[in-house]
């Protein structure tokens, strides 16, 4: 529990962490992101960087055919903010945008849920080791 609560205190956007510390996700940094998963999922990452602070913010994974139904949840946020790439997806809550908090508190409020929308078993998943 001690490390969770480290973690937290280095992350960006730890507001999210505590709302998720319910479920005790694996948090992963690497390439300037801190990675949350649950169980084999990854959900999304928290960055904050100085080099591209437009990117910054909440990444919600997902696969590329929930991005439409997404786009109801957060209607907020505008299209550039729902990337596809093949099969995956991925829903941008940037930093900069109005109503940032909200709508990741509001992808908090879909994960407790167990939205089967958010997250994507990944390789580099803690259970696929």
């Amino acid at each position: 529990m001690e490390a969770m609560v480290s973690a937290r205190r280095q992350s960006p956007f730890a507001f999210v962490l505590e709302e998720l510390s319910t479920v005790r996700p694996t948090l992963r940094r690497m390439f300037g992101f801190t990675y949350v998963y649950l169980g084999g999922r990854l959900l999304l990452a928290l960055r904050e960087s100085a080099r591209q602070p437009r990117f910054n913010g909440v990444w919600l994974y997902t696969r590329a055919e929930h991005l439409e139904s997404l786009r109801v949840d957060f209607p907020a946020l505008p299209r550039r903010c729902f990337w596809k790439s093949g099969q995956n997806g991925w829903v941008i809550i940037a930093y900069e945008l109005e109503g940032f908090e909200e709508c990741a508190l509001r992808a908090c409020e879909l994960i407790l849920g167990g939205d089967r929308r958010i997250g994507r078993v990944t390789r580099g998943s803690p259970a696929k080791r």
